[in-house]
């Protein structure tokens, strides 16, 4: 049998699997809160949604010119997507030492082009 050490103050119970289970869901509930009250996730989820419609957006207009004027360069093409790319610009924080942390700039569309490649659609 193997032992462990438990701080003063606290003490092993056994529980149910219905007790544990709602230790579990209590959690995760207590995680999504925490998600829902970051800050940043508005920024994010904001941010890929505008992604995604402006990829459609790109698509449907290089589909309504080739439908109209007929077949487009792979040069014209391009510069119509990237006139609908966004970037998503997060901000630096620095720690307690006043070393900065953080993600850099992230461009929204790369991660959801590979994202796509991965999962082959």
């Amino acid at each position: 049998m193997s032992y462990a050490l438990i701080p003063d103050g606290y003490s092993l119970k056994k529980v149910t699997k219905a007790q544990k289970q709602a230790v579990i869901d209590k959690r995760r509930h207590d995680d999504v809160v925490a998600l829902l009250n970051n800050p940043n996730t508005p920024i994010v989820v904001g941010g890929a949604v505008a992604t995604i419609f402006a990829v459609r957006l790109a698509n449907s207009i290089i589909a309504k010119i080739e439908e109209t004027a007929g077949e487009l360069a792979d040069d014209t093409k391009q510069a119509i997507r990237e006139a609908t790319r966004i970037t998503i610009s997060a901000p630096i924080i620095t720690g307690p030492s006043g070393l900065p942390f953080g993600p850099p700039d992230v461009d929204v569309a790369d991660i959801f082009k590979a994202g796509l490649e991965r999962f082959g659609l």
